[in-house]
């Protein structure tokens, strides 16, 4: 394979397993929607080719493997870490990265190939690489995370594109976009992505107006949000035998997601969510209202677990369902279930398919849900949400926390609550459709 990358001849043979780099993933975060969505696109792949070898490029700040458990078999992911820090010399630094791709793509003497592919392995990883697809995290190909965010996200894309590779953007959020900065940079990797899905449809005409083209553009394609697709897998034993137990005692199970970032003031502490009301009585409000059942029982399902964290910390969910747990405990005695364990994105989706109802502020702990025909409620803090509920059918579940104060959500968690049977039966009927579209993403992909 290296003496086509070397000499720049097109290949005439199959070249055996294709090398797939997928970009905006990671299971180091302890965010599990970013780790769903990154399960979810490596069985997307796998899907296409069955023995891909698949790199996770920019995850984590060390070289390794991830051993991914996956229908059986146990799939072994790549890392390879992109850094920006002071030490330009690193072999994985993203300047050496870029000098070494602008050197090739101005220098396409085969001397010079030979000696840049030779002497940094990092960089011979992406000479061999058949096409690099980005997930971008779900909703990072924005700038409401911060321009920091963006721009290494810019500069990480920018490297397959100068090597002129094949670039796919998987379904995902686009926008907004705060600055026109951020639009120029959106707008130079959509022009030069090789395919566009967006999870949501307002997302495709977003792009579209990014892209300021007139007519159609058959790069830009809708497929629902890939996490869709992934599987359910127990945690431990002792883990379930406690869950179960609880479960078990009472005949109704409501899971609620609780986020840490919304309970403890978002990143800044001003509001930057521009929520309508305090998100604290938001919580307390639908816990007061649905545990007026005395059948009903709560499961609080923590969905970002930040690593090495610290109590009130602006992301950690769990500290967040903790906390819930500590107020309202006296008031609803064995009633409240924190979800404690060290669960995977799949462990917690199992979890989450032992509820009957969730009511979700992480919008991929409601697609846990919805993906099991189970009816979850969306506490929507941005617009990602309406368009991922409206690809199963599912758009009147989502509740906005920017129009509707306190009351006016915990009546409607109510309301909804109250139809959950037929809510199910609908979902039901629409998540197959989904899944297999996401099934088939790369059906038609050619490398």
């Amino acid at each position: 394979m290296m003496n086509d990358v070397v000499s720049g001849a097109p290949a005439i043979i199959d070249r055996g397993p294709r090398r797939i780099c997928l970009l905006g993933a990671s299971f180091d975060t302890g965010n599990l929607g970013v780790s769903a969505l990154a399960e979810s696109s490596v069985k997307c792949i796998l899907a296409r080719w069955t023995e891909a070898r698949v790199t996770l490029l920019g995850s984590g700040r060390a070289e390794g493997e991830h051993h991914l458990p996956l229908a059986g078999r146990d799939v072994v992911l790549q890392k390879m870490p992109i850094r920006f820090c002071k030490n330009f010399l690193l072999p994985e630094h993203f300047c050496t990265l870029a000098l070494s791709a602008l050197l090739w793509r101005l220098l396409p003497f085969g001397f010079v190939r030979r000696g840049l592919s030779r002497r940094n392995r990092h960089f011979r990883l992406l000479l061999e690489t058949d096409c690099f697809i980005d997930i971008s995290g779900g909703d990072s190909f924005s700038d409401i995370y911060g321009m920091r965010r963006l721009v290494l996200g810019f500069l990480t894309r920018s490297l397959p594109l100068i090597l002129r590779k094949d670039f796919i953007l998987f379904p995902q959020t686009y926008g907004p976009f705060q600055r026109s900065i951020s639009r120029m940079m959106a707008r130079a990797i959509l022009r030069r992505a090789k395919r566009i899905y967006s999870r949501d449809q307002a997302g495709l005409e977003y792009a579209r107006s990014l892209l300021g083209r007139g007519t159609a553009d058959p790069r830009l394609r809708f497929a629902p949000d890939v996490a869709f697709l992934l599987d359910a897998r127990p945690p431990r034993a002792a883990d379930l035998e406690t869950l179960h137990r609880f479960c078990s005692a009472h005949p109704v199970l409501v899971g609620l997601n609780v986020s840490g970032l919304l309970y403890y003031g978002g990143y800044t502490d001003r509001n930057e969510f521009g929520l309508k009301a305090d998100y604290r009585a938001v919580i307390d409000g639908i816990v007061k209202s649905l545990l007026k059942a005395p059948d009903v029982a709560m499961v609080l399902v923590p969905h970002v677990i930040p690593r090495g964290d610290f109590p009130g910390s602006k992301e950690n969910d769990l500290h967040a369902c903790l906390d819930v747990r500590e107020r309202l405990a006296k008031r609803y005695p064995d009633r409240l279930f924190v979800v404690e364990g060290d669960y995977d994105q799949a462990q917690i989706k199992y979890v989450i398919g032992l509820c009957h109802f969730l009511i979700g502020t992480r919008m991929h702990s409601c697609i846990a849900a919805l993906s099991q025909g189970i009816p979850a409620v969306g506490l929507a803090y941005s617009k990602k949400f309406r368009g991922v509920f409206e690809t199963v059918g599912a758009e009147d579940l989502v509740l906005d926390l920017r129009s509707d104060g306190a009351e006016e959500i915990a009546r409607a968690v109510d309301r909804i609550f109250a139809s959950r049977a037929a809510l199910a039966a609908r979902l039901r009927q629409r998540i197959p459709a989904a899944q297999q579209q996401v099934q088939d993403l790369l059906k038609d992909a050619d490398l």
